[in-house]
């Protein structure tokens, strides 16, 4: 039997930065960043949705802002 390929958290953060590059997008440094502590379990699930509620703000503000 054939073992699993189990990634490692680089590669975890290196597939997501690829995954958002072929659908056009791009991630700034600071996603990066969050991206690589998810990976390593260097936060916890309260800290991400913080972070993720955060970036809705920023987006939402510079979406008002075009306008």
């Amino acid at each position: 039997m054939r073992k699993p390929c189990i990634p490692t958290a680089e590669e975890i953060v290196q597939y997501a930065v690829s995954s958002a590059r072929l659908e056009g997008k791009t991630l700034d440094e600071a996603t990066n960043a969050v991206a690589r502590r998810i990976a390593h379990g260097q936060i916890s699930h309260d800290e991400i949705k913080a972070w993720q509620r955060a970036r809705v703000a920023e987006i939402q503000a510079e979406a008002r802002s075009r306008k």
